[in-house]
């Protein structure tokens, strides 16, 4: 028991001190950077077929500490098939990902329907932007050594 609480404490202190930001005492990291891309769905499809700009931008995506799909649905109240429909979209992006180099560690998939809209969904094409996965990126660059963040 004692020996794991030793490691629990080796890694809290070792994940710590990756963690601080630049200027704080010599961390190893910059600050983290985000991207994110929308992906829409016709009615009823979970079909994932980015458009050839989002497919350059997620082309860099295996290099990033993590992702998050948000799988959605433009529905106006919740249903248990809208809520397979969300998840399929995003089980769909993230299929796409793996298959294009993403570690299905570095993934966190969540949906949800009748909510979250990205824009108006009264019309016709708003409702078309709200059928969607959100796909977000994090990337946490290394530091560059320097006088003002080198530790010894």
């Amino acid at each position: 028991m004692n020996r794991i609480l030793i490691a629990c404490a080796l890694a809290a202190v070792s994940l710590g001190a990756a963690a601080r930001p630049l200027g704080g005492g010599g961390g190893q990291y910059g600050e983290p950077i985000a991207t994110s891309v929308s992906v829409t769905f016709t009615d009823s499809s979970s079909a994932f077929r980015p458009d050839s700009d989002t497919a350059a931008m997620l082309a860099e995506t295996p290099g990033a500490a993590m992702v998050t799909i948000s799988g959605r649905t433009s529905t106006a109240s919740p249903s248990a098939r809208d809520e397979a429909l969300a998840l399929a979209r995003a089980l769909s992006a993230r299929r796409y990902l793996i298959a294009h180099g993403v570690s299905p560690l570095k993934i966190m998939v969540n949906f949800a329907s009748a909510t979250d809209y990205a824009t108006d969904n009264s019309t016709a094409e708003g409702r078309a932007t709200n059928q969607r996965v959100d796909i977000e990126a994090v990337y946490v660059p290394r530091a560059t050594a320097t006088p003002e963040n080198f530790s010894r």
